[in-house]
């Protein structure tokens, strides 16, 4: 029993360091960003020198605060075990489905919002469709940067602890905050615009 405690804890510490470590980090980096846009290092909306620089260090904090934990705590074996988890994609065909379809009804949702808030249907760009699947392409391997932090070490964990459904909710809400920095730098993706209804959905 006692044992079975202390193993709780140690899988609770860990979650906490984590997550502590982990806002820690990429906060810091996106408010040099902010600093970046809005200050004299500016080269105009989203594109300052610090947010070329800094952008994809901020967004590789989670799997960079979870590959070292790993490290320390499961050594080389441990590490190559989580980066493992990249490569696993013999799922069922309709966590698939769900992959492909639940982001764009969130879209779709937080548009109807909009609507039913303003009277009026959001503005979208109008970049093309090659472009938007180049980019998606490119930007695809990035989201690695957060995942494996999110999936691939706070999610097993936390499952463990709350069960899937449960874990999946907090987890949810923790991921959705970290991502708040972006709602107030001009020019990024989540700059405040069509994503506040959608926020609202998520």
């Amino acid at each position: 029993m006692k044992n079975h405690a202390a193993s709780h804890a140690g899988r609770d510490h860990g979650l906490l360091k984590f997550f502590l470590l982990t806002y820690a980090f990429s906060w810091a980096i996106f408010a040099a960003i902010g600093f970046g846009v809005h200050g004299p290092l500016s080269r105009g909306q989203g594109s300052g020198t610090l947010y070329d620089l800094l952008y994809l260090p901020g967004v590789f904090g989670p799997a960079s605060v979870a590959l070292v934990l790993t490290a320390r705590a499961g050594g080389r074996s441990g590490v190559i075990e989580l980066l493992r988890g990249i490569t696993k994609w013999r799922v069922g065909a309709r966590w698939y489905f769900f992959a492909i379809t639940y982001m764009a009804a969130i879209k779709l949702a937080g548009a109807l919002v909009y609507r039913l808030s303003t009277g009026a249907w959001p503005q979208f760009t109008h970049t093309p469709i090659v472009l938007m699947l180049i980019a998606t392409l490119i930007s695809t391997p990035v989201q690695a940067g957060e995942e494996i932090g999110w999936r691939g070490y706070a999610l097993p964990r936390m499952t463990n602890r709350f069960g899937l459904a449960k874990a999946s909710i907090l987890l949810g809400l923790i991921w959705a905050c970290w991502h708040l920095p972006f709602f107030f730098i001009p020019g990024s993706d989540n700059s405040l615009s069509i994503r506040e209804p959608t926020a609202a959905c998520c």
